[in-house]
């Protein structure tokens, strides 16, 4: 099994980070001086709910990504790990029931006529399993 390298820390942008911040205050300050006086109080109310939604967007999407994308590698990197013990126990298998018809074949050989037939017979099985195994590896796709 190949050992996993931990990924590389996330570099944090700071210069993006205080460009928006100055930005986005920027707008809020310009947007309650353009209010008329009457309307402030409504304009703070809308204000302060739309950066209340927009913070509880980012703790979900940015906070909980993380923990969503790490719980699908895994359920995906098992689920391979699965399959793969799965066929490579299949491949196990056939080998072993070809390795038995073979010796169950070749036991039988009595005269040199037997092992001539044998030996053909044990090439056109041998090359039906190679041909085979192919097939569901590659799914019985044409490689060409």
């Amino acid at each position: 099994m190949t050992e996993l390298t931990a990924p590389p820390r996330l570099r944090i942008r700071w210069g993006w980070f205080t460009a928006c911040i100055a930005l986005g205050a920027a707008g809020i300050l310009a947007g309650l001086a353009i209010a008329p006086p009457e309307d402030r109080s409504t304009y703070v109310a809308g204000v302060l709910g739309g950066a209340s939604t927009t913070l509880l967007l980012v703790g979900i999407v940015v906070l909980l990504e993380r923990r969503i994308i790490d719980a699908a590698v895994h359920v995906v990197r098992d689920a391979a790990e699965d399959a793969r013990a799965r066929s490579d126990a299949l491949m196990r298998e056939q080998v072993r029931e070809l390795e038995d018809r073979l010796t169950a074949m070749w036991a039988m050989t009595a005269t040199a006529d037997d092992a001539a037939r044998h030996r053909d017979e044990t090439r056109r099985m041998t090359d039906d399993f190679a041909r085979r195994v192919v097939d569901e590896y590659t799914d019985g796709a044409d490689p060409a």
